[in-house]
C-alpha cells in the first residue's frame, strides 16, 4: 500500500517544482517493483528512514541508501527496475520539464539515465537541510522547509537562464500535440532549428522528436487503462503512430516489454493521495 501527501510548491516557485510528495510505502513484506521506464521527470528523492532499496540496471544491481539524497534523472529508453520491500516514508520533489536546470544551470543531459547524489550535482548546501528532514513527521514543516531551500536557490538564479521561457512554451506546445513539427516551433520562438535543438536538449534532456516519443508512449498507456477494451491498432492510431507495429517499437524501447506483456505484468500498487495546501 502507498500513499502520499502532496503539496505545491510556494507560488514563486511553481515554475520550476511540480510539487512536493511524502509517499509512506508498506510492501508487507512482499517486493514491490517500480519500472524506470523512459520518462522526461526528473525527482529528487530522499528517505527519511534508514530501509535501503535496490536498483536493478541492465548491467548491474546495488543497494540504494536513498538518505544520501539521490536525484533521478529523466529516463530516455528502460533502465530496470527499483525494488522495494519493507515501511519507507520517501520525500520527493518533482521538478517541471526544465525547472531543474533554470534553478541550478546544471544541463539536463548531464542527469539523465542516471542516478546521481544530489550533492555533487549542485553542492553540500542540501546536506544541511537533509539533516533537518530526517525523522521529521509533520510534512506541512517538511514543505516549509523545502520551500526556504529553493527560494535561497531561486534568489541565488541571478538571472533567468538564456531561453528558458521559451524552450518551457515549446515544451507545453509538444506535450499537447504530438503532430507538432519541430521546424515550425522553432520559428514561433525565433530560433533557428540548430539552436532551437541544442537549448532545447540542454535544458529538458532529450531531442524534441524523442520527446514527442516517449509523451505519445506514456499517452497510449494512459489510454489503454481507461479503455481496457480497446484494440491496440485503435490506439496505435489514436496517438498517431503509423500503425501497431510503430507503437509496439516504442514500447520495446521504452519499457522493455510488448504492449499486452507490459499491462500483464505491470499492474500499479494501490495507492492513496492525498492533497495538502
Amino acid at each position: 500500500m502507498v500513499v502520499t501527501y502532496a503539496s505545491p510548491p510556494a507560488p514563486p516557485l511553481q515554475r520550476f517544482i511540480k510539487r512536493y510528495c511524502l509517499r509512506e510505502i508498506d510492501t508487507a513484506g512482499a517486493d514491490l517493483l517500480k519500472p524506470l521506464f523512459a520518462d522526461d521527470n526528473s525527482i529528487l528523492a530522499l528517505s527519511l528512514t534508514d530501509t535501503p532499496v535496490w536498483y536493478h540496471t541492465p548491467t548491474a544491481s546495488r543497494l540504494v541508501d536513498l538518505r544520501d539524497r539521490h536525484l533521478f534523472g529523466l529516463q530516455t529508453a528502460f533502465n530496470g527496475y527499483q525494488v522495494f520491500n519493507g515501511k519507507y516514508k520517501l520525500l520527493c520533489i518533482e521538478f517541471n520539464a526544465n525547472g531543474f536546470f533554470s534553478l541550478f544551470h546544471v544541463p539536463m543531459t548531464y542527469v539523465r539515465n542516471n542516478l546521481w547524489r544530489f550533492d555533487d550535482v549542485v553542492g553540500q548546501d542540501f546536506f544541511y537541510l537533509s539533516e533537518q528532514l530526517y525523522g521529521m513527521q509533520d510534512f506541512s514543516e517538511i514543505v516549509s522547509l523545502m520551500d526556504i531551500f529553493f527560494m535561497q536557490a531561486f534568489t541565488r538564479t541571478k538571472a533567468p537562464g538564456k531561453y528558458t521561457a521559451q524552450i518551457a512554451w515549446a515544451y507545453r506546445q509538444l506535450v499537447g500535440n504530438y503532430a507538432t513539427e519541430v521546424r515550425s516551433l522553432a520559428g514561433m520562438v525565433n530560433m533557428s532549428l540548430r539552436n532551437f535543438e541544442q537549448q532545447f536538449t540542454a535544458q529538458i534532456g532529450m531531442t524534441p522528436v524523442l520527446l514527442k516519443r516517449i509523451k505519445r508512449f506514456h499517452g497510449a498507456v494512459a489510454l489503454k487503462a481507461q479503455n481496457p477494451d480497446q484494440s491496440w491498432t485503435s490506439i496505435a492510431y489514436d496517438c498517431n503512430y503509423f500503425d501497431q507495429m510503430h507503437l509496439i517499437k516504442d514500447f520495446k524501447v521504452f519499457s522493455s516489454m510488448s504492449p499486452k506483456t507490459f499491462f500483464r505484468q505491470m499492474p500499479p500498487p494501490r495507492e492513496r493521495v492525498v492533497l495538502v495546501g
